[in-house]
């Protein structure tokens, strides 16, 4: 028959695992790759626009509502303001795009933050890049509705024609292409790394 000793012993929990040798994965560095990667987006985003739309207008085939090219750069650098979202969709209703932009900033920094700031780098880079770039465009929409801008200001121009498409892809910005990157991302390692849970349960876990 076994000791009360040893039956104390055995109903024991097993000992944690000592520092730094968790079974269970979290990044601590999130800061690391977030941070500049938004810093990034949104500082190139705004300061291409302040540049380029500070650039005279060609006349008199455009003016300061559709700016145009600018002389003597690509042509793929093409300005013009967008009162809608991609591909123009919804231009006739800026307050309503405004107002639901407003809302998806804070809501895609409540899943980041819950779901996928301690999973891992590329995760940190893929959400600063989304978020940089939908507060670049933020910006851009509050300063719309202060009647500052007459919408988001696109300036890059991609004609397929060279690669033998006959398509004209709608003009977009910085802060575009940082939102489908970091998407981009996001979607490759949906395949490689199993779902995120909450931060809160995996810091639960670490001992």
């Amino acid at each position: 028959m076994p000791s009360s000793r040893s039956s104390t012993l055995a109903a024991d929990p097993p000992a944690p695992p000592r520092r730094g040798t968790s079974t269970t994965s979290v990044f601590l560095a999130w800061r690391r790759w977030f941070v500049p990667a938004l810093a990034v987006v949104l500082l190139l985003d705004q300061l291409t626009k302040l540049w380029l739309f500070a650039l005279p207008v060609q006349t008199p085939r455009f003016n300061a509502a559709i700016p145009g090219p600018v002389f003597g750069m690509p042509g793929w650098i093409d300005r013009s303001y967008n009162p809608g979202v991609a591909w123009g969709m919804a231009g006739g209703f800026p307050g309503l795009v405004a107002v639901v932009t407003a809302l998806l900033i804070p809501l895609l920094g409540w899943i980041w933050w819950r779901y996928f700031r301690l999973v891992g780098r590329w995760e940190n880079l893929a959400f600063g890049a989304i978020l940089g770039g939908a507060l670049g465009n933020g910006i851009d929409r509050a300063l719309a509705r202060l009647h500052t801008l007459g919408g988001v200001r696109d300036f890059i121009r991609v004609d397929l024609q060279g690669v033998g498409i006959d398509y004209v892809w709608p003009t977009f910005n910085i802060a575009d292409a940082g939102i489908c990157s970091g998407f981009a991302v996001l979607a490759l390692r949906s395949f490689v790394k199993p779902k995120p849970t909450p931060a809160a349960d995996r810091a639960r876990a670490v001992v």
